[in-house]
């Protein structure tokens, strides 16, 4: 493949992308792919559920080009999408209860040891939801709008507060957060710290 943009910093890339631009497409594929696929695989350790997630989440890219934000941290816009994707993932296996057949084929010891995380991955997820629900309104916001990719500055901007006074929501929210993990087993423990990157 032909690569346009090789120097173009990804913020330049984004905004060809939002006029249509399919070689600067290609280019965020060509540069993320493989780094997306390589964090979606260590949690998901399933390559053909990771490659069909990944897959997905560029499709999506390119077909809501015109409707994402303005963005000064596109890394950490994709990273976003990608964990609220494999969020999705789990929920819509846990749902529809499609992770059984597949425990069932395993060893013994590893059926019981998937069944205990997938049952320890949904009460901290409910917990998460929770908390995340109860943090006072403007910490709530703070943590939301942080979650979706946008930075301590954005973030201060456009709640018209101090970027100290984000910070500080923040780590209040996150505090508030990691309190929960003193119940939960370290595998979950580990998804759930990823969540809160």
């Amino acid at each position: 493949m032909k690569r346009y943009y090789q120097t173009e910093e990804d913020v330049g890339l984004f905004q060809r992308l939002q006029r249509d631009d399919q070689q600067a497409f290609e280019e965020i594929y060509y540069r993320y792919f493989l780094k997306l696929s390589n964090t979606a695989f260590k949690r998901l350790q399933n390559r053909e559920v990771t490659e069909e997630i990944v897959q997905e989440l560029f499709v999506n890219l390119w077909l809501k080009r015109h409707r994402f934000p303005e963005l000064k941290n596109p890394e950490s816009y994709l990273q976003t999408l990608l964990r609220n994707a494999v969020i999705d993932w789990f929920r819509s296996q846990t749902r529809q209860g499609t992770l059984a057949a597949e425990w069932l084929a395993q060893p013994d010891y590893q059926i019981a040891n998937a069944t205990e995380q997938q049952i320890f991955y949904a009460d901290l997820q409910s917990a998460y939801e929770s908390t995340v629900g109860q943090l006072p309104d403007k910490c709530r916001q703070v943590y939301r709008l942080h979650q979706q990719g946008q930075s301590v500055a954005e973030i201060a901007e456009q709640l018209h507060i101090a970027p100290k006074t984000v910070e500080s929501h923040l780590l209040k929210a996150h505090t508030t957060l990691r309190h929960l993990l003193k119940d939960y087993s370290a595998v979950t423990v580990a998804l759930f710290n990823w969540l809160l990157v």
